[in-house]
């Protein structure tokens, strides 16, 4: 099955419905289990801390009441599956250059994970890994 890493950005706006074409088509097909979407644990904090902070994403707050819908897709882990970095991408991570913590993180699971690709608009994260937006 065909894997694709999340990253916060895809996720937040996912749950904002607010995805582009592309990235929605992905998130809809691993919706009917077509595909599989791995969210690196840097991501759900990312995500849970912009929703603690009540920002906005592409001008829509998300409501923190999501919070529990967000842990029981985690919970069921049939469309998207919550991940953690294990040694060997612990040293996949060592070998990128890529200055920012969580884009490294990311892309280190998408070469673990050896991802199709990373469903993000972040211009740091695509230069390094195949991305949809």
């Amino acid at each position: 099955m065909n894997t694709y890493i999340i990253d916060s950005i895809a996720f937040l706006s996912y749950l904002a419905d607010n995805l582009p074409t592309k990235a929605d088509n992905i998130f809809k097909k691993a919706e009917k289990n077509e595909i599989q979407l791995l969210l690196p644990s840097i991501v759900l904090g990312e995500v849970l801390y912009t929703m603690y902070k009540g920002k906005e994403i592409f001008g829509k707050q998300i409501p923190t009441e999501k919070i529990d819908l967000i842990f029981q897709i985690l919970q069921n882990g049939k469309m998207i599956q919550l991940v953690s970095m294990n040694l060997d991408a612990w040293r996949i991570f060592h070998k990128l250059i890529i200055p920012e913590l969580h884009d490294r993180m990311i892309v280190a699971t998408y070469h673990y994970s050896k991802a199709i690709g990373i469903v993000t608009n972040d211009p740091e994260i695509k230069e390094y890994a195949p991305s949809v937006w």
